[in-house]
């Protein structure tokens, strides 16, 4: 979406628009009629809607179409797809004055972590490929993957494509809404705190766009983590935004200072001291292909 877009969808939703569409009113009477805004704004906000395809209009009134069933259902998290999210996101950038002040975020609205499971699942094709053809760079073939926050499986799915057996942890609330999303799926789910214990015996732990949501101790505690759920000679990807490699870091921070109580995005010398400080070995920091993501590589030294 471009800003203006962007923009549009959070004043509807804010205003009450897209709740009135989706529900009793079809025309820029009832939508006014029922939100209390006046009927010059309804009108010119539902064509606005319309011209950007969430809704067509039938005979005299609108109805809503494919792109508007995230505002619609939350049941399976991929007819969400990536604008509810968004619009939550944004309702933050809004609030980042009061956060620069505070250090405190929003409260997470009733339907955030639906909404970000519905982002996750958009993520293109070309990133999933180019995320596991890096990580299987790194290891070659690996038998035994854990994917950490893999929230969809997005991720896991490509990796028990390619034929490995796939893990993946992520919040309880967040495997609630996944599992029936993977229960044909060759991935073994498991709830858990990234940040304490993981499950362990492992030849690829993943983690894809973790990192930027945690501060340096947390981050140091996720590679601690990740380093005991490896088997000897195992090996550690995780894909982000790396500062002075990525031109989307920068701003992406920002981001994260209005999404999170410690987010940021992190440069090769902070990801080297982290890693090294649990005992990975043989670091690297490589750009991922086809993307402004980097993959941030350990090994954990053979017994």
């Amino acid at each position: 979406m471009d800003h203006e877009e962007r923009l549009l969808l959070w004043a509807a939703r804010e205003a009450g628009v897209l709740d009135a569409l989706l529900t009793e009113a079809g025309s820029s009477k009832e939508v006014a009629d029922a939100t209390g805004i006046t009927e010059r704004a309804a009108e010119i906000t539902i064509e606005a809607l319309a011209e950007y395809g969430y809704f067509e209009r039938v005979g005299g009134s609108y109805e809503p179409t494919n792109r508007a069933l995230g505002f619609l259902t939350k049941t399976d998290v991929r007819s969400i797809g990536s604008a509810p999210h968004a619009l939550d996101s944004l309702s933050r950038w809004f609030a980042l004055p009061q956060t620069m002040v505070t250090g405190e975020v929003p409260e997470k609205t009733a339907n955030w972590t639906r909404n970000f499971m519905g982002a996750m699942t958009s993520v293109n094709s070309q990133t999933i490929r180019a995320s596991v053809t890096a990580a299987e760079h790194a290891h070659p073939r690996p038998d035994t993957v854990l994917d950490v926050g893999g929230g969809p499986g997005t991720f896991a799915r490509e990796f028990a494509r390619r034929g490995a057996d796939v893990t993946l942890l992520d919040q309880a609330d967040v495997i609630e809404i996944v599992s029936p999303l993977l229960e044909s799926e060759s991935v073994n789910l498991v709830s858990g705190d990234m940040l304490d214990s993981l499950p362990t015996g492992f030849d690829l732990v993943f983690c894809s766009r973790i990192t930027h949501m945690f501060g340096p101790e947390e981050n140091s505690q996720l590679f601690e983590s990740c380093f005991e759920a490896l088997d000897s000679g195992g090996t550690l990807v995780c894909t982000d935004f790396v500062r002075g490699r990525s031109a989307r870091a920068p701003i992406f921070a920002v981001n994260m200072l209005a999404q999170t109580e410690n987010g940021n995005t992190y440069s090769e010398d902070e990801y080297r001291e982290w890693l090294t400080a649990v005992g990975f070995e043989e670091l690297a920091i490589r750009d991922v292909p086809g993307t402004e993501l980097q993959a941030i590589i350990g090994q954990k030294p053979r017994e």
